[in-house]
């Protein structure tokens, strides 16, 4: 039995008729009808009209002279007694011929060669068939709408010199992101054998949707993804290059799946699309210091970073409770290690500044702290956002109950008020159905291990 494809001519002289008056043509005529929306495989669709000359025939049996309609990225199969015994992924129009050999069209698609050479043999051989037929259709084109969220990877991320732009140091951080992937019905032959043909028995109609394999396939593709994404750190770029590595992304993941989804189902994975990739708060600080700590290195930028404390010093010794001649002495010896300053002259125009303001209050009482002054690991006191004394940065205070969005934000509040994004549920402590208290809240499990309820 085979299929034997229409002419270019006769497809031109019926086409516009195949569905109006298809059955004045074939017996009966096969078509896949609508397969969006996330449809894998599913039954033919039988069409028949006024003028079919079988239009009483039974549903599980193809007649000789029928016609089926192959679309791009499709694979036909007609499955006789649950196995496949004739499949055509070329696009285009055919009649089927119970007669003739198996015409195995295949196109470019892999995994149809072995069952191929296994049809013919058994046809020259002489093969027992019997009248239980019916026509499939796999869809293989781009499947979307599948989501991921990777909870935390351990990427190495690369800091590049500003000067050779090569990457000259890293640090491991931990990054939490998310978006969506798509899949590719790959082997259509080993997709039917393996979750098809438990769908095509009796009178079913052999659909399969997204929806029936997300759940298990979606377990396995966030840890691939999880380890594709910490194997970007060979190409030693920073965790912001990630999203412009997504072909990269795609191509490590393919590969770690290959053997469960490729040569297991005939899926392959076909692209990913990251949504959000972005570091914690603990490991953004790490960067931070390690790109402050890089200018110091650099001698403009240190000098830059010494004029300014200098400057600042300045203002703050011009105002010491203790005297102008006590704080410019205190600069002096910052001077003599590096500043390069005038010293004596300091201290002169401190000593008369020091006499100007006994001269307007001969007592004077200790100034309160500026209200937004801070103190250094040092021990000195400042209101910038550098230590005038050690240079070192200003410590970032995190509110108490605060909350990192995913945008990056930190807030207190119930919603984010730099995107509105609420503030996310706290994870489940105990079983919401039996009560059953989880040993580690801040993992619970997927189930509850005492009565089975979905967390």
């Amino acid at each position: 039995m085979g299929l034997i494809r229409l002419a270019a001519n006769v497809l031109g002289a019926a086409g516009s008729a195949l569905n109006t008056t298809a059955s004045s043509l074939w017996t009966e005529y096969f078509e896949s009808g609508d397969m969006s929306g996330g449809i894998l495989m599913k039954r033919g669709n039988k069409i028949t009209g006024k003028n079919s000359r079988n239009r009483g025939g039974d549903d599980n049996i193809i007649t000789s002279g029928s016609g089926i309609d192959v679309q791009e990225n499709q694979c036909m199969v007609l499955v006789e007694n649950g196995a496949i015994v004739d499949f055509c992924a070329e696009p285009g129009r055919y009649t089927f011929d119970a007669s003739a050999a198996p015409s195995l069209f295949a196109g470019d698609n892999k995994g149809l060669k072995a069952v191929a050479s296994s049809l013919l043999q058994q046809f020259q051989a002489g093969g027992q068939r019997t009248n239980t037929q019916r026509v499939f259709y796999i869809n293989m084109g781009e499947i979307q709408g599948f989501k991921w969220g990777s909870g935390n990877i351990t990427f190495d991320h690369w800091e590049r010199d500003f000067a050779t732009d090569r990457p000259c140091w890293h640090i491991a951080t931990t990054l939490r992101g998310n978006g969506v992937y798509s899949i590719q019905i790959t082997d259509p032959a080993k997709f039917f054998a393996v979750l098809g043909a438990a769908k095509a028995g009796g009178d079913n109609n052999g659909l399969i949707t997204k929806n029936d394999i997300e759940l298990q396939i979606k377990t396995e593709a966030i840890a691939a993804i999880r380890q594709g994404v910490g194997q970007l750190s060979r190409l030693k770029i920073g965790y912001t290059d990630i999203a412009a590595n997504e072909g990269e992304l795609t191509k490590t993941v393919d590969a770690i799946l290959d053997e469960s989804w490729e040569e297991g189902r005939g899926i392959s994975m076909y692209r990913i699309a990251i949504g959000m990739m972005d570091v914690d708060e603990q490991s953004r600080t790490q960067i931070t210091k390690y790109q402050e700590t890089k200018g110091y290195s650099d001698p403009s930028m240190l000098g830059a970073y010494m004029g300014m404390g200098q400057t600042q010093a300045m203002n703050t010794a011009a105002g010491n409770t203790a005297g102008a001649v006590t704080g410019f002495a205190g600069l002096g010896m910052m001077g003599g290690m590096g500043g390069g300053m005038n010293v004596s002259s300091l201290m002169q125009q401190g000593a008369m500044q020091q006499q100007q303001q006994q001269a307007q209050q001969p007592v004077m009482q200790a100034a309160p702290p500026a209200a937004d002054s801070w103190t250094c690991s040092c021990g000195a006191v400042n209101t910038g956002k550098f230590c005038a004394e050690c240079g070192s940065p200003k410590p970032v205070v995190v509110p108490a109950g605060s909350w990192t969005c995913s945008c990056g934000h930190v807030n207190t509040g119930k919603f984010c008020s730099e995107c509105g994004s609420p503030r996310p549920a706290a994870a489940p402590t105990a079983c919401p159905k039996c009560g059953q208290a989880f040993p580690d809240p801040a993992n619970p499990p997927k189930f509850c291990p005492n009565c089975g309820a979905r967390i």
